[in-house]
């Protein structure tokens, strides 16, 4: 049985098949991901993938929904998502954009937080190109993950919130800006930076080196594959729990850095290359939290499931 201190070359294996099968294009309409594929201007990408990310709490169908509801309102402003922040470093283009989102709601968050949340990406760009270079200039290149630099991104996105609406800040926005010092999983985060830092069909590593906006970025600074941590879920962290890559119970920001060290055993320089297809495994309901056996016998991981050997059931 694979374990945190004997690593097991076969779960190796069935991770690589796992990703194999699910790592597909195909599959990008069960992930808000797929919204970033519509546009090609970078910073276009860059908005919609922060939008899609932060709401990427609830079920698929409803973050789905409300994307698409925020993005469709905000195009309805501004002829595209880039066009629409730049148009948030003025009150008067706050106030606007408050109007038309005005009624849109995704479970914690309204119009207004999603309003705040572009107002502060704006005072990013005009103070540094884009988010990608304010990120990874706080990213030391010897960093083994994306704590600290996501640390100081938060704190000073805190402060900028608080500046423009101070009330908004301490509200349902503050949902938005959770960081790792604080204990949070940070899944939404960890996920949009893995969007920003993988490069291949699926990912589109815009702060990855040679990108288009990485030519902004201070010397030798960009976001590393190596460096990203997997997005833990209830999904992904079940599943991981599964296959013994954490003892954790809990959840939290440790438990996400113990996955990601046990996924480094297979793949060091990309550990989180497997975090797509360990997700569909529970949003396709493909992974349950009880033993089935018309799901559970197809599945690949089952040769290494602590849940299924419980069950007296081998692969």
């Amino acid at each position: 049985m694979p374990s945190l201190n004997s690593p097991s070359s076969a779960l190796g294996g069935l991770l690589k098949s796992l990703q194999k099968s699910f790592h597909q294009k195909n599959y990008l309409s069960s992930d808000p991901l797929e919204f970033v594929h519509r546009y090609s201007d970078p910073l276009d990408q860059e908005i919609v993938a922060l939008i899609a990310a932060l709401l990427a709490y609830g079920n698929v169908k409803q973050i789905r929904r409300s994307v698409g509801e925020a993005l469709n309102k905000i195009e309805g402003l501004r002829q595209s998502p880039k066009l629409w922040v730049q148009s948030l470093s003025t009150e008067s283009g706050r106030a606007e954009s408050r109007r038309a989102l005005n009624g849109w709601v995704h479970r914690f968050n309204v119009g207004d937080d999603l309003v705040l949340l572009g107002a502060v990406l704006s005072q990013s760009w005009l103070a540094h190109g884009s988010m990608g270079a304010q990120f990874v200039a706080n990213l030391d290149p010897r960093a083994s993950d994306i704590s600290e630099a996501l640390d100081a991104l938060i704190r000073v996105w805190r402060k900028w919130a608080h500046a423009i609406d101070p009330t908004r800040a301490s509200g349902s926005f503050s949902y938005f800006l959770t960081a790792p010092e604080d204990g949070s999983c940070c899944k939404r985060w960890c996920m949009f930076l893995r969007w920003m830092g993988r490069k291949d069909e699926l990912d589109p590593g815009l702060w990855a080196q040679g990108e288009i906006l990485s030519a902004q970025f201070p010397p030798g600074r960009w976001l590393r594959a190596s460096q990203l941590v997997i997005p833990l879920d209830t999904h992904t962290g079940r599943i991981s729990q599964y296959l013994a890559l954490t003892k954790r119970k809990s959840l939290n920001w440790q438990a996400a850095l113990e996955v990601t060290a046990s996924l480094r055993r297979w793949d060091s320089d990309d550990p989180t290359r497997y975090d797509f297809a360990l997700a569909r495994l529970g949003i396709l309901d493909l992974c349950q939290r009880k033993y089935k056996k018309e799901i559970c016998t197809q599945c690949q991981l089952l040769p290494a499931c602590r849940f299924a050997r419980k069950k007296g059931i081998r692969g």
